[in-house]
């Protein structure tokens, strides 16, 4: 299993870095690394990054409550996943 973190700088927000380094570490896991599962967590107030797991066929598998400290205040985070067998970057399992 492998898990991913991302963290692009505000000035290069909305330029599609997030979708491709996402695309590139779930590609290099599966198909380099050999994994089975690759996960990944962001924080709950984060709607343009779930919006990026959620477009590369990620799952969200859970919550975990108060689990990050940002700024002084404890924020909540999905957890998000996606199994070797699953459809990635809208492809069929043979297409990969």
């Amino acid at each position: 299993m492998g898990k991913i973190y991302y963290k692009i700088h505000p000035i290069h927000w909305g330029k599609v870095y997030a979708t491709e380094v996402v695309k590139g570490l779930n590609n290099f896991g599966f198909n380099i690394l050999n994994l089975h599962k690759v996960e990944a967590v962001v924080q709950t107030e984060n709607v343009k990054s779930i919006q990026v797991l959620e477009k590369l066929e990620m799952a969200r598998e859970g919550l975990r409550r108060n689990i990050l400290p940002i700024r002084g205040e404890w924020k909540d985070n999905y957890h998000y996943a996606i199994v070797e067998s699953a459809p990635r970057n809208g492809q069929k399992k043979d297409e990969r």
